[in-house]
Formats: C-alpha cells, structure tokens, sequence
C-alpha cells in the first residue's frame, strides 16, 4: 500500500505517476480570487472539487458558479476553464496523460485545437521533440489568453 500525506504542503500538490499511481491523478492546489483557467479539453474525464471558495466554471456551454463541497464532472474531450471568484482551494481527480489542448488563437469556435506539453504534470503526454515542452507558467499564460478571447460570464 502506498499512502501519500499531502498536508501541510505549501504549494501545488499533485499525487500521481512519482507516487505510484498508473490511470488517475490528483492535484491539490489553491488559487487567488481572479486565477483563470482558461477553455482547454482533455482526452480523459476530469472532476474538480471545491473545498472552500468559489469558482465561476464552464463545462461546455454551461456556466454555474460552484463553491465548497461541489464537484463539477468533465467528459472527455469537453471544453471547460474557470475563474475564481475568491481564494479557493480545489482538488482535481483526472486521468494520467489525457494531455492538454487548448483552442488556437481567437475565438473558440469548437474547430481547431493545439495539444500542448508541459513537464511534470500527469496530465500532459510527453511530445515526440522534447522541444515542444513549455513551463508552467506559459501553460498559465496561454490559459490566460484562452480566457481573453473566450471569457464567460
């Protein structure tokens, strides 16, 4: 048996293939009132839980505003993002390498999509050119400038 203790951790904790796990991850993370996850789909289902805060989701064309205690369930290959409200900390459960795709440039308009790849998280895929990896934080920007050009209300 593998038991992983993630209290008292301080930043993002995500349990996954390190610790063992094969088909499904969990990320724990907590983020500022105004944090975007920008629209993005993945091949796998996706569930995220509010443990305390609100979040303003979109799952398709649906969007509801969540707060602690409610889990929201993302099909695979369903658009979704979502914006905080106020701080809130949340737990996602997904499928390991379901992998990243965002909308190009513009306007979402269910058409064109781009994986991209991001290292050390359990739910990108690994590219076939190790240059195509970008960083956290260009993952967090392209969210970012998903939601600019697709924001919801």
């Amino acid at each position: 048996m593998n038991v992983i203790d993630i209290r008292g951790f301080t930043e993002d904790a995500i349990v996954g293939p390190q610790n063992g796990a094969t088909r499904v991850f969990i990320w724990c993370t907590t983020v500022q009132a105004g944090h975007v996850v920008g629209l993005h789909k993945h091949l796998g289902e996706e569930l995220s839980r509010v443990l305390y805060g609100r979040l303003r989701f979109r799952v398709g064309d649906q969007v509801q505003e969540i707060g602690a205690g409610e889990v929201v369930i993302v099909e695979p290959e369903t658009i979704h993002g979502y914006v905080a409200l106020e701080d809130t900390e949340i737990e996602v459960y997904g499928e390991i390498g379901s992998g990243i795709f965002i909308p190009v440039d513009g306007p979402y308009d269910g058409a064109d999509f781009e994986e991209i790849f991001v290292r050390d998280v359990p739910w990108s895929r690994a590219p076939q050119d190790e240059r195509q990896y970008v960083t956290r934080a260009e993952q967090i920007e392209r969210f970012r400038s998903s939601y600019t050009a697709n924001p919801f209300a």
